[in-house]
């Protein structure tokens, strides 16, 4: 419940002073709540007491958790980075604050993620991404990259035929040449959502492929083209997504993946460590430099 509507909720039971402080945080919300207690009880003209008494009787734990909220609603009418610089950045907190912050924030993340999963949805995006017929292309571009790489280095011990398509436009428009099914498309797009990866999930489906869709919300365009999507959230205590809760849920897929396919898991660790092996008894000596005839 947002602080507008408990504020409505709680509209009979406030003092004087917090009505008057109430009207004053509903007018400029989310923006209000962003500054200290010391700021919003002077911008209406009351104490910083009884900011915190208000925030209190609303059942809030603390002015952290207040202006964790207000961020959230920012990240969601605010596409880049740029545009959440000035609110995000707006107060003067100190070291513990940002680190209080942070930790706030992406504990809200991870439970709002892990609420947010329907199981029967989980389920089919696992079977599609245990499917041995088939190749599972994955695409995470510009700041999400570490998300595809992370998926792409933990599938490709799980099953055969993982592609990374997280290279850059040319090289996708290359792969994508023999797309056909079964192959399967897994794509990470949070706002600002990537025109690449609207292309490449209709590609797919135009070709009869699934899609799998890790996103931040239904508005994001390349569900119009997925077959099945899961949602993370990805609000911050600064102008920057966080991806801690998208990498819980990709921790998730991988170990239900895993747990789903788990003999031919262990043959391929096996092998792989013995290619490990054999790499690191490799020694590569460095080549036998020819006197300098100048000394």
């Amino acid at each position: 419940m947002l602080l507008t509507e408990r504020l409505v909720r709680h509209a009979n039971t406030l003092t004087a002073s917090e009505r008057a402080l109430a009207d004053g945080l509903m007018r400029g919300y989310p923006d209000s709540v962003l500054d200290s207690a010391s700021a919003m009880a002077a911008a209406v003209g009351t104490s910083a007491s009884t900011v915190v008494r208000l925030f209190a009787k609303l059942g809030y734990a603390s002015l952290a958790e207040v202006r964790r909220e207000a961020r959230g609603v920012v990240s969601t009418r605010l596409h880049s980075a740029g545009q959440r610089a000035s609110a995000t950045l707006g107060a003067h907190r100190s070291l513990n604050e940002c680190i209080d912050d942070a930790l706030l924030h992406d504990q809200h993340n991870l439970a709002a993620t892990r609420d947010g999963i329907d199981l029967s949805v989980f389920a089919k995006v696992v079977e599609c991404l245990s499917q041995p017929r088939g190749r599972l292309f994955v695409m995470a571009e510009k700041n999400s990259a570490p998300i595809g790489a992370y998926l792409v280095a933990h599938l490709n011990m799980c099953r055969p035929g993982v592609h990374d398509l997280s290279a850059g436009a040319p090289a996708v428009v290359d792969k994508l040449l023999w797309v056909e099914p079964p192959d399967v498309l897994l794509v990470f797009t949070i706002r600002r959502y990537s025109a690449s990866a609207l292309h490449a999930a209709r590609h797919f489906r135009r070709q009869g492929c699934e899609v799998l869709a890790l996103t931040d919300g239904p508005a994001a365009p390349v569900i119009e083209h997925a077959s099945h999507w899961l949602q993370v959230h990805t609000a911050n205590a600064s102008p920057f997504d966080s991806y801690t809760a998208a990498f819980f849920l990709c921790n998730a897929l991988v170990s239900a993946v895993a747990q789903g396919r788990s003999e031919e898991v262990s043959q391929a660790l096996q092998r792989r460590d013995a290619l490990w092996q054999g790499f690191q008894k490799d020694l590569v000596l460095d080549p036998v430099r020819p006197p300098n005839p100048a000394r």
